[in-house]
């Protein structure tokens, strides 16, 4: 059987490190061959060479281009493609404009985020599906509720790498640092940060300070914010840098997401390198996070629910050390290689005479 995993990010976020697990699992695999096909200037295509992966690097990224589908048959060579599966919204055009050229090929679409599908061309593509898999039970039951047929809907979660990872070191001395890890972008939350930020602030409480870890669009309004509350020599704001160097320093994890959120992967590297986890309760979260068993759940959006969350984190180390135990277990489940083994399931599923 022979795979086509398609992905036009230009990034090496977590989708694209699900394509590159997904993709080195089906090579390690003894009936299926994967062929990754994404921008021959992008970070995911970089990775893959690298780690000497199948790679058919594209010379652009537009599903309206004509000349990407016939750049891509030559470099196919004439390969019989099985399955396409498709990992962001614009390879998911590309993946139905592909089937509609080819006829029987198996198009698979991943869903990575949970706002509700539009109508019209965003709706097509997921309609001209064999499967669609929410990375989530959350989005998953919204495109059944946006009309896809619940018997083409599957709920696959997505995995990390746990040897990629090293466990959280001990620190002496010291504020409490609590670390958010994530693109800067509005459904991260992390304008209620700042904000719980500001509340903690108030309140008679051991030295503490916050790390956030990443780049994006709302990198100076969130500096802004903090700078307006009154709280950014509480703040540090390095940039992007690579969670599996950053995690192990902090002492608890904040995912204040408020929107969109598809299977968190920040959520599962805090269980994995054994710091505590503190989330917002978005439906999708809950998926993942047991409240006081495996992390603490705060109201999505609502900074003194936040700040209360982090507050009982900082003074309780007993509720540290059971969440930080109930996480590693629970990561077990979350591993790139269930991850993998679902899908592979899933096309011999399709492929099945």
């Amino acid at each position: 059987m022979r795979v086509l995993l398609l992905d036009f990010g230009m990034e090496l976020r977590g989708g694209q490190r699900q394509v590159y697990y997904l993709a080195r699992a089906l090579a390690r695999s003894a009936d299926i061959e994967p062929l990754a096909a994404c921008p021959g200037d992008g970070k995911l295509a970089a990775l893959l060479h690298d780690e000497g992966l199948p790679l058919l690097p594209l010379p652009g990224r537009s599903p309206a281009n004509p000349f990407l589908y016939a750049r891509l048959d030559r470099m196919l060579g004439g390969r019989r493609v099985d399955i396409v599966h498709t990992h962001d919204a614009n390879a998911a055009t590309f993946g139905a404009v592909y089937k509609l050229l080819h006829g029987k090929v198996r198009l698979i679409h991943s869903r990575r985020v949970s706002y509700p599908l539009r109508p019209g061309l965003r709706s097509w593509k997921y309609r001209m599906a064999d499967a669609v898999v929410g990375v989530s039970r959350d989005i998953a039951d919204g495109m059944i509720r946006a009309g896809i047929p619940a018997s083409r809907v599957r709920a696959v979660h997505s995995g990390i790498d746990p040897d990629r990872y090293r466990p959280r070191a001990e620190r002496s001395g010291g504020p409490f640092l609590f670390q958010s890890i994530g693109a800067f972008t509005p459904q991260k939350g992390y304008g209620v940060l700042v904000r719980a930020m500001a509340e903690l602030r108030g309140r008679d409480l051991p030295p503490w300070r916050v790390r956030v870890v990443g780049d994006g669009p709302l990198f100076a309004p969130i500096r802004e914010e903090a700078q307006s509350l009154g709280v950014d020599g509480l703040l540090e704001l390095p940039g992007r840098r690579d969670s599996v160097d950053m995690l192990p320093d902090g002492d608890a994890l904040v995912v204040p997401s408020v929107d969109g959120e598809g299977s968190s992967g920040a959520i599962k590297e805090g269980w994995v390198t054994g710091v505590p986890v503190i989330c917002s309760d978005l439906v999708s979260n809950q998926e993942l996070v047991r409240g006081e068993e495996n992390g603490l759940l705060a109201v999505a959006g609502d900074p003194v629910s936040l700040a209360d969350a982090m507050e009982r984190c900082l003074l309780d180390a007993d509720l540290r050390f059971r969440l930080v135990e109930a996480g590693s277990r629970s990561v077990l489940d979350f591993t790139d290689r269930r991850m993998a083994e679902r899908y592979m399931s899933l096309y011999r599923e399709l492929t099945r005479p």
